[in-house]
């Protein structure tokens, strides 16, 4: 075992990183963020996958278009984090599922709104309802004062990403200076 720990050490040694160090992908915030992400929608997706035959991109429009009656195609792009075609077929899974309605506008045909059915309320309360006991579970794992902490901790890093978004990595890269530190 010790033998493998040094091979890769030396192995990165000799790599080298013309930057500083390599990144330890273990100890990266996003990466650490996203696994989080990544181990509950597997939980979600292996309850509504099966139960109401759901993508993930589907039950992410349907979560969107929830909170906002009559969203449009491209205001779910924006929310959801997803690119159109992603969108067209999930909402066109939502439609032929009994899920959501389609709306088309009164003056562009292009523009079409989105909204639930009454069997996809059903389905995003009973989704929901997992949700928030999963939610639950994995706050009861916190004290109240570290979710008040966890709570502005990740607004300022959801507008820092804003931020880095809006900037593009060229903007991030002269925002540091040699060895990681901001300018």
């Amino acid at each position: 075992m010790q033998i493998k720990s040094n091979q890769s050490t030396d192995r990165a040694d000799s790599q080298g990183s013309k930057g500083g160090e390599n990144l330890q992908l273990e100890s990266w915030l996003p990466y650490r963020l996203f696994r989080i992400s990544a181990r509950v929608a597997d939980v979600l997706g292996a309850f509504y996958g099966p139960k109401f035959g759901l993508s993930r991109a589907s039950w992410r429009t349907m979560a969107i278009v929830a909170n906002r009656p009559g969203i449009s195609v491209k205001e779910i792009c924006q929310a959801g984090g997803l690119d159109q075609f992603s969108v067209s077929r999930a909402i066109r899974q939502l439609v032929e599922l009994g899920l959501a309605q389609r709306q088309p506008g009164r003056s562009d045909k292009r523009y079409a709104a989105i909204a639930l059915s009454d069997a996809g309320w059903q389905a995003f309360g009973e989704i929901s309802d997992l949700s928030r006991n999963i939610d639950a579970e994995l706050m009861r794992s916190v004290t109240p004062q570290e979710r008040e902490a966890l709570d502005a901790i990740l607004a300022k890093l959801d507008d820092a990403s804003a931020g880095i978004l809006a900037r593009g990595w060229h903007g991030v890269n002269e925002a540091v200076g040699s060895g990681g530190r901001p300018v």
